[in-house]
C-alpha cells in the first residue's frame, strides 16, 4: 500500500463532501418516507429514480472515501488530540444518553420476546431465544450499556483535556459489540432486506459502525493501531453518512408531526443521530492531525 501513496492527497475533503453529501441525501430520503414507503409494512409502496439516486450518492462517496483514506500520503501516525474539546465532548455525551436509551429499550425488547415464549413454541427456551433474536437483542442491550459507559468516559476526557478512557480497553470493544449484536438480530429475521429500504440503510450504517469503533479502540489504546487510522476515516465517513440517512431523516418526521409515517416495525433510533453527529464531531477534531506526514 505504501508504493501506492500519493503524497499530497489528504482526507481532509472528505468533511466537504460528507457535509454535501448529508444536505442532498437526507432530503431525499425524507422525501421516500413520506412517498415511497409503506408506512405499515416498511417496504418500498414505489420505487421511483431516488431510490437508485441515493444509492449511487452512497456509493459514490464511500468510494472517494475509500480512495482518500486509504492512497493519502499525507495521513497521521495513528493518534487522537490531545487537549480540551468542548464540541466533541457535547457531541459524545449526547451518542452516551441516546445509547443508553437504546439500551432501555432494547432491554423491553428483550421482555417483550421473552413473554411470547410459551410450552408450546418450537423448541427449547434456548432455541426460541436464539432463533427469534432474543439473545441478540439481551447482549446488544448489554453492551449497548457498556457502551454508554465507555462513551462517557470518552466525553470527560475531551471536556478535561485527560485520557483517561484510553486505559479502558475493555470498555473500548463494547460499543463495535453494541453495533454488532444489533446487526446479528436484524439477521435473524426471515426477509428479503433489499425491500424494506430502513433496514437495508440500517445493516450497512452497523457493518461500517462496527469496523469504525474497532478501529477507534485500537488507536485509543495502541494496540496494533498500525494502519488503522486509515480504515478510522473511511468507515468513519461512510457510518456518518448512513447514520444521517437512519436517524436524522426519521427525525424530521417526527419533528414536523409526521411520525406516524414511520413504520412501527422499523422506528427511529435516536442513538443513530447521536451516533452521525458524534463521528462527525470527532472527524472533525483529527482532521488537523490528519495533515501531518506519520512516520514509516
Amino acid at each position: 500500500m505504501k508504493k501506492l501513496k500519493i503524497a499530497n492527497l489528504s482526507p481532509t475533503p472528505l468533511m466537504i463532501i460528507l457535509a454535501a453529501g448529508v444536505l442532498v441525501s437526507v432530503p431525499i430520503r425524507v422525501f421516500q418516507l413520506l412517498n415511497c414507503v409503506d408506512p405499515t409494512t416498511g417496504f418500498w409502496a414505489a420505487k421511483d429514480f431516488t431510490v437508485l439516486l441515493l444509492y449511487i450518492i452512497c456509493g459514490v462517496i464511500g468510494l472517494v472515501a475509500f480512495f482518500l483514506s486509504f492512497f493519502s500520503g499525507i495521513m497521521t501516525k495513528p493518534k487522537f488530540k490531545e487537549g480540551k474539546d468542548l464540541g466533541l465532548g457535547i457531541c459524545g455525551l449526547i451518542f452516551s444518553a441516546s445509547l443508553l436509551y437504546e439500551a432501555v429499550m432494547l432491554v423491553l425488547q428483550f421482555i417483550k420476546i421473552l413473554s411470547a415464549y410459551t410450552t408450546d413454541s418450537n423448541g427449547q427456551i434456548s432455541y426460541y431465544m436464539t432463533t427469534s433474536g432474543g439473545f441478540a437483542v439481551a447482549l446488544a442491550a448489554l453492551f449497548g450499556a457498556l457502551g454508554a459507559v465507555y462513551l462517557t468516559f470518552v466525553s470527560i476526557s475531551a471536556i478535561t483535556g485527560n485520557d483517561t478512557y484510553s486505559s479502558k480497553r475493555i470498555l473500548g470493544l463494547c460499543p463495535a459489540l453494541w453495533a454488532m449484536f444489533r446487526l446479528i438480530y436484524h439477521f435473524t429475521n426471515p426477509i428479503n432486506y433489499r425491500n424494506v429500504s430502513s433496514l437495508f440503510l440500517e445493516i450497512l450504517m452497523l457493518c461500517f459502525a462496527m469496523i469504525f469503533f474497532l478501529s477507534f479502540a485500537r488507536i485509543a489504546s495502541e494496540i496494533n493501531e498500525e494502519q488503522s487510522m486509515m480504515i478510522l476515516w473511511f468507515t468513519g465517513v461512510c457510518t456518518a453518512l448512513l447514520a444521517f440517512l437512519c436517524g436524522l431523516a426519521p427525525l424530521i418526521l417526527v419533528i414536523t408531526g409526521k411520525g406516524s409515517l414511520i413504520p412501527a416495525s422499523y422506528p427511529l433510533h435516536y442513538c443513530d443521530f447521536g451516533l452521525a453527529i458524534f463521528i462527525t464531531a470527532f472527524l472533525f477534531t483529527v482532521t488537523p492531525l490528519t495533515n501531518e506526514v506519520g512516520e514509516d
